[in-house]
């Protein structure tokens, strides 16, 4: 069991964060420079009914879906069924999707990055910073850090259907680009915030998470 602060500051493999952190910024920049672009441009031509099936699929990565029964199952886990251990895991899921679309939000309003229809519609793309409205709030991903969050917690809680979790999170993220919401890099951009919200609550001692992701 995790004792303290500094216990769970040495559980951090922060030699792997670091690798984690410089690979997904190499590919975060190459999405941008060579491949975001052309694969919205491309996507413009897809089959309409491929794409309606993905605007249903997208769905998914609203944070509403998962916040709401996330709340409501702490509180009767906690108040009325009295199983505590249940009421911290739905509160860590609760935590961990809030705190990482925050921390999203607050990035989107920072980059300031063009969405792909502004492409489309004013040849807009890159950032602006201190991006307002829709389309000058594209990077990271909203929808992506929400379902890549709420998968990687639910494998941390439910590691036998990993597997699900996995696809879902893939599923719900490409979505977003082929949508025409986002582009790729804001898709990985989304999965990075994920990852390192999840890597960092689940040290808390509250809510007693001892297995690794």
């Amino acid at each position: 069991m995790i004792t303290g602060d500094h216990k769970n500051c040495a559980d951090l493999p922060w030699k792997k964060i670091l690798l984690f952190t410089l690979f997904f910024c190499t590919a975060i920049t190459g999405s941008y420079l060579f491949v975001d672009l052309p694969v919205a441009i491309a996507i413009r031509t897809m089959d309409t009914q491929i794409v309606n099936v993905f605007q249903v699929i997208t769905r998914l990565g609203n944070a509403v879906w998962y916040l709401v029964p996330a709340a409501l199952l702490f509180l009767l886990f906690h108040y009325t069924w009295r199983k505590e251990q249940w009421a911290r895991w739905s509160l860590f899921v609760f935590s961990t999707v809030a705190v990482s679309g925050l921390t999203t939000d607050l990035l989107k309003w920072l980059t300031g990055r063009w969405r792909p229809k502004a492409h489309l519609h004013d040849q807009l793309y890159g950032f602006d910073y201190f991006g307002v409205g829709y389309e000058a709030t594209s990077f990271p991903s909203g929808h992506a850090t929400t379902i890549w969050t709420f998968c990687l917690a639910m494998t941390l809680l439910f590691p036998r259907y990993r597997l699900l979790w996995y696809v879902l999170a893939i599923a719900v993220s490409i979505s977003r680009v082929i949508v025409g919401a986002h582009y790729l890099s804001d898709v990985l951009a989304g999965a990075y915030v994920a990852v390192i919200t999840v890597l960092l609550l689940k040290l808390l001692p509250f809510f007693r998470l001892e297995r690794k992701l």
